[in-house]
Order: C-alpha cells, then sequence, then structure tokens
C-alpha cells in the first residue's frame, strides 16, 4: 500500500484531493512509450520507432520500412505501470497508424484524518491516436490526434491532444532530421481546474557515423549511431506527476548506439539537464520479422529503477 504517499498529500477532502489531481499534469505524454526510445534518453524525433512515432514525430510512420505491430511494458517508479501497443500500417509512400497508451496505479489509501483508511483508489491517464504520415520524397509530414482520459479519486475528466511533425533524409538515409510539435490540446475540468498538457516543441537529427570492422572478424561489422534533440517546452508544466521531473526550460536529450551485424544494438542516453533520470541504457535484439527490446533507467532520487520490455512484430 502506498499510504505514505497519500497521507501526505491527501486529505481534508476535496481540497487536497484537489491539490493532487491539478499539480500531476500529463506526464504521460512526456515519456516515450518504448524501450527503444527509452534507451537512447528519448532522442528520437528523427528516429523511426513503429506506432511509437505517434507520441514522437508521426511523420517518421511513412518512413519505416515496414508495418509493425508494437507493445511496450514499463514498470515505472511508485508502483505505476506504463503499456502500450500500436499497429503502422505502411502502404507505399502513406502510413495510417492506431495505438492506445495508458498509465496507472492503484492501492493508494484515503483518508480523511490520521486513523483507519477509507479504502484505497486510483489515478489513471489514457491516450488513444489515430495518425497518418506521407512520403514526399525529399521530406514526410505527419500528423496524430489523440483522445485523453484522466482518472484521479472518483474525478474524471477527457480531453484531445494533436501531434505534427516533419522528417527528411540526407546521404543515403545516413543522417536524418525531424521537428514536431507534441501535445497541442486541452482537458477538462477535473475538481476545480483542467490540467494543462505538456506541449513541446522538439528538433533534432541523428547519424549513422562510422561502420568497421573489428579485427580478425569480418562477419561482425558494427555501426555507431547518434542521437540528439533539443526540446522546448511549450507550455510550463509544473506537475511532477510520479516523479517524472519535466524542465521548464528547454533541453537536450542525447543518445548512443552500438549495432552489431544487424541482430544486436546496445544503446545509451544522457539527458544533461535532468538531475532525476540523466542515464539509460538499452539493449535490441533484432530477428527477421521480431525484434526484442529491453531497457534500465535508473532514479537518483531513491526512488528505484525503471525496467521496460517491449516487441516489435514486422509484416
Amino acid at each position: 500500500m502506498k499510504s505514505t504517499f497519500l497521507t501526505v498529500l491527501l486529505f481534508l477532502m476535496a481540497g487536497q484531493v484537489s491539490l493532487f489531481a491539478q499539480n500531476s499534469g500529463f506526464e504521460l505524454l512526456n515519456i516515450s512509450p518504448t524501450p527503444y526510445a527509452l534507451s537512447k534518453a528519448e532522442a528520437t524525433v528523427s528516429v523511426t520507432d513503429g506506432a511509437a512515432s505517434i507520441y514522437s514525430n508521426p511523420a517518421l510512420l511513412s518512413m519505416n520500412e515496414f508495418s509493425s505491430i508494437d507493445l511496450g511494458y514499463s514498470a515505472w517508479i511508485a508502483g505505476v505501470n506504463n503499456i502500450f501497443g500500436g499497429v503502422n500500417f505502411k502502404n507505399g509512400k502513406r502510413a495510417i497508424a492506431f495505438s492506445f497508451y495508458t498509465s496507472g496505479a492503484n492501492d493508494y489509501e484515503q483518508r480523511n484524518n490520521p486513523g483507519p483508511s477509507n479504502g484505497t483508489f486510483s489515478i489513471g491517464y489514457i491516450s488513444i491516436a489515430a495518425a497518418y504520415a506521407y512520403d514526399f520524397n525529399y521530406f514526410s509530414l505527419g500528423g496524430s490526434f489523440q483522445f485523453l482520459n484522466e482518472q484521479n479519486y472518483t474525478y474524471r475528466a477527457n480531453g484531445y491532444a494533436f501531434n505534427l511533425g516533419i522528417a527528411s533524409q540526407f546521404l543515403d538515409d545516413r543522417i536524418r532530421a525531424g521537428a514536431s510539435v507534441s501535445n497541442l490540446g486541452e482537458m477538462q475540468v477535473l475538481v476545480t481546474e483542467a490540467t494543462t498538457l505538456p506541449t513541446n516543441f522538439r528538433i533534432g537529427t541523428s547519424a549513422d557515423v562510422i561502420r568497421f570492422l573489428p579485427p580478425k572478424n569480418d562477419d561482425l561489422p558494427i555501426l555507431v549511431k547518434v542521437f540528439a534533440d533539443y526540446v522546448y517546452p511549450l507550455q510550463d508544466t509544473q506537475g511532477k506527476d510520479f516523479a517524472d521531473y519535466s524542465a521548464g526550460d528547454p533541453y537536450f536529450n542525447l543518445g548512443l548506439a552500438f549495432n552489431i551485424a544487424e541482430i544486436i544494438e546496445v544503446s545509451g542516453g544522457f539527458k544533461p539537464d535532468d538531475e532525476v533520470r540523466p542515464v539509460s541504457f538499452g539493449v535490441e535484439l533484432q530477428l527477421s520479422e521480431l525484434a526484442f527490446n529491453y531497457a534500465l533507467i535508473p532514479f537518483n532520487t531513491g526512488y528505484g529503477t525503471v525496467h521496460s520490455i517491449g516487441l516489435q512484430y514486422k509484416f
């Protein structure tokens, strides 16, 4: 039971519920849904990530080589579970994608006064999205629409958001660039106020830097890749939902990956301006039609470590 958490934050009934509900934000939308992106510090505004590109840059949907079904599960801190599922249908230059992304925790104890609890309740966030992208040869454009729902105690609110993006590739696809605006929208009133959405402008690039062969092993070519995103928050959300502290000022996300023989990819990420979760690590196993991903994110605040797993099926 998470009694300590709620004893501090909740309740002289509705007044203190309101404080927690309105201060939490919709930070789910600031957390990448797949371990592939999390392992690279979420520096993926220019990197294809299957249906998960709905949330980073929907223009990338039409730049995927294959259609895919994507699943992700993250055991976040404070007992929170993030679950993602999506499908991206690639048809020539067009792509259409659908997804759901949820986050929540339960077993929070509710008290009006010190003493026995009145029971438990849950907190949850849901995004259901649809997206479309088109590749114009020199660049791709894409957009997505999200239906949003949040639940806090007995209070519920719905809302909507749009994501828009552009992406391109250069030098035989060795260098990629992208830009997006995410989470343009609004929520209904929850308790006394409407929750502020984390609206961001992101621009970034990624590159295949060098490919080399280890000494005495010509069967294991290694490709070194780098990733960099610049994120400019357009909406200052003060909420620290589930201890995911989002910076109010512009910040960078940086990533590095070593792809070995197009079978195994080892990744690392660094967030220079984030003191809570500055680093991340991950590995991907690539088979003919399946890709398995795992990411690990240690938190510096004593909350614990995030473990994320994902699966992608290409068709």
